[in-house]
This record gives structure tokens, sequence and C-alpha cells, in this order.
């Protein structure tokens, strides 16, 4: 999947302005800013979420139209709705577990053990969408199982005391990013925005970090923000300060955007893959940043080895066959030709259907909607066939009554004769085929 042209340039932005906002992320931590209990890091990503989609769809709507740029993302009913409405809420426990792992644990031990959303991504597709994976594509799974399983091993074979709570949370928030992977493949094949993705889970997540700020941050500001806050300031310097606090909003934003495009191209294990490669990149740099202050961050040969093979496999995923292509393949190709032709037949109909849809109701339906008319289409047309045969039943003729013969009574005596001659010159057995 990697080596699709459309999906290169939005994975290189993933990975790159992902790594950065997360190592910036680590920074304004480091700095003590705000006390940990702020939270201040959810609020800002999905502050920076909101304003980086309002500027991108601002400058949509005077490229394309506001209709265009605003195309789908109204009225959503029924299952895309309710997708749609639940996708904010894997996105909040994906975000809020993986820096509570952080500050528990730190960056590097939370992006190592991180790799598990690639075994929990696949798993979940399997049960959730019946999708299946190719050769090429388990022996890459595998190799990243296998980095990690490098990485777990020196985390139990060390004297510290196994991170427990760190790593309950980084699982919890392997879940949430992969079921919001998952949702957000299936909201992309129902034609839903991204824009219109990341706007309900940029506003949602903000909502409830108001929330929870006016609730636990409100009652002690001046201890929890701004005495803190200065001090950090003064200490680091107002520039500086500012300066990480956009190139970290404008990296989140950058990034939160190129997801809907892997997803709607690769789908979400190629998402989730993507994510493992980010971390073994944030690895790497969080050592060298960062390892002279916290000794947490320290790359060691197992960290390395764990990194390359996470790495690798990634890697040897993205350039693997899909099994859908592999079934091409093995599939005849006159075959493969005519059922191509079928399908192309069914989409030039559903096309035709969908015109009719809108023509009759003004908007295009949704999936519960389109498949509830389409069944009352089928019944209307189902009581009109049944209506039409009723009157093309043709009626049984009356027979009319026989009159008697006049005149023609002699001749019947004559035909009998002849009937009888010609009974008797039949030779009694039967002819052979062939003879006359």
């Amino acid at each position: 999947m990697a080596a699709h042209n459309g999906l290169l340039a939005p994975l290189a932005m993933f990975i790159i302005a992902g790594a950065y906002y997360f190592l910036s992320a680590q920074r304004i931590i480091n700095e003590d800013f705000m006390d940990h209990s702020v939270r201040q890091m959810v609020g800002l990503m999905y502050l920076s979420d909101v304003g980086f989609n309002l500027v991108t769809a601002h400058l949509a709507s005077k490229s394309e139209g506001k209709k265009k740029a605003s195309k789908k993302s109204p009225g959503l009913t029924g299952t895309p709705g309710l997708v749609l409405n639940l996708l904010p809420l894997t996105d909040l426990v994906g975000l809020v577990c993986a820096f509570e792992a952080i500050r528990l644990a730190g960056s590097g031990f939370h992006q190592t053990v991180g790799g598990a959303s690639i075994p929990i991504s696949c798993v979940l597709n399997v049960l959730i969408t019946g999708k299946v994976f190719s050769t090429g594509q388990l022996i890459g799974i595998s190799i990243v199982v296998l980095g990690l399983a490098v990485k777990a091993k020196t985390l139990l074979d060390s004297d510290a005391e196994f991170p427990a709570a760190a790593t309950t949370y980084v699982l919890v928030s392997c879940v949430g990013y992969a079921l919001r992977g998952i949702a957000m493949e299936y909201l992309s094949d129902a034609g839903v925005d991204g824009r219109a993705m990341m706007m309900k889970m940029g506003v949602t997540g903000a909502a409830c970090w108001g929330a929870y700020t006016l609730a636990f941050t409100a009652p002690e500001l001046g201890a929890k923000v701004t005495t803190p806050f200065a001090a950090a300031t003064t200490r680091f310097g107002v520039f500086n300060t500012a300066a990480l606090y956009l190139t970290h909003a404008a990296s989140r934003g950058l990034a939160s955007r190129t997801i809907t495009q892997i997803v709607g191209i690769g789908g979400a294990t190629v998402l989730s893959l993507a994510q493992v490669t980010r971390a073994s990149l944030i690895i790497v740099a969080s050592s060298v940043a960062f390892c002279g202050s916290d000794s947490r961050q320290c790359l060691d040969a197992a960290g390395a080895l764990s990194a390359a093979l996470v790495v690798a496999g990634s890697v040897y995923y993205g350039n693997s066959r899909s099994f859908e292509e592999e079934l091409d393949d093995a599939i005849d190709p006159d075959i493969a030709h005519e059922m191509d032709s079928v399908i192309g037949e069914a989409e030039e109909i559903l096309e035709e259907l969908m015109d009719l849809f809108v023509e009759e109701h003004g908007a295009e339906p949704t999936e519960d909607e389109f498949l509830a008319w389409t069944e009352s289409l089928k019944a209307q047309g189902a009581v009109a066939e049944k209506k039409a045969g009723k009157k093309s039943t043709p009626k049984k003729a009356t027979t009319p009554a026989k009159k008697p013969a006049k005149k023609s009574t002699p001749a019947k005596p004559k035909a009998a004769k002849e009937t009888k001659t010609s009974t008797r010159r039949r030779p009694p057995t039967r002819s052979t085929p062939g003879k006359k």
C-alpha cells in the first residue's frame, strides 16, 4: 500500500509532523509550563485541530466553492451518523490515555509499547470488518510484533519495577486509536468528508477538555496555570515559548489532516503501521534530545534493535500486495474481465438510482435511506407486476353451440369408409425408424 503514489506524501507528512508534535509536547511537559493535572496537551491538540481545520475549510471554500466544500457533512443519519458521533470518543480515549502513559513512564516507553496498535488493529479489523490479510502483510506484521517483543523482554528482565499502570494506559490507547482508524475508514467509504471527521473530533474533544477545565482546573487556576506558566516563560524565554507552542499546534494540525487521507487510501492498518514507524523515529530523536536530562529517554541496544525491526516490518507490510490483489492474480483473466463488466454495469445502475433518488427527494441519501427506498421500489414493482398479470390472463372463450350440420350426412359414411380402408392398409407392426 505504501507504494501507492497518493499515499507517499500524506505518510511523509504524518510521520515528520507527527514526530515533531510529540517531541515538542515532551519539551512542553519537561519545562513544567503548567501542572500535569491540567492536561494542557490534550486541550492544545484539540484546539489546534479545530483551528487548522477552520483555516483549511476557509481556503477550500474559496477555491472550490462553499457548496462543494461541505457537500456531505450535514444531515448524516443511520449507521454513518452513529459512527460519526462515536468517532470523537475513540479519539478522546486514545489521546488521554496516551499522555497519561507518557506522564507515568516517559515518551520512549509509550512509543515502544504503542507498537501494539498493529496487532490490535489487525484483530479488530478481522472481528469488525471481516478484513483478510495477505501472506506478505502478515509477515510484515509479524516482524513488527517481533520488534515489540524484543523491547518487552528488556523491560521484563530489568531490575526496575514493571510499569503495569503505564502499560495498561498504552494498550487502552491502542484500542482507542485502532477503533478510530476503523471508524474513519468506514466513514471515508461512506463518502464523509475528512474535514467533517476532524472537526467532529476536534470540537467534541475541545468541549470535553473545557468542561474538565471548568470542573477541576478553574478552582485552582493560579496554582495550576498562571503561576507556573509565568515562571517557566521567564526561564525559557517569551519568544521561545511562543515559538514552541505555535509550531507544536501547527505540526499537530498538519499531522491530523493527513490521517483521513491515509485511512481513505490505505486503510486503518496502514495508519497503525505509520504510527509505529513514527514511534520508532520519536524513540531515536527522544534519545538524542532528552537522554541527558531524562534517563528514561535513552536508547540502548535493545531499543535500537526493536526500532529497526518495527521499521523493517512496516516497510515490508507497505510493499506487500493486498489480499485482493493476490486474489485478482489467481483468477482467470477472462473471468476477471467478465466480473469487471458485471460490476461496471451494477455501478451504472446504482448511479442511475442515486440520481433518481436525488430528483425525488432533493438530497443525497444515507445508506439506510437508500436501502429503504430501493426496498419500497421492489415492493411497488411486485404489486404492479401482479396487477399486470391479472389483466393479461386470457378469459376462456365460450364455445358456441354446435348447429346440426345440414346436407353433410351423406358424406359421413364415405369418410368412415375411407378411414377404414386406410386402417386396413397400415401394417400391424411398428415402422422401423428411417423407413416410410
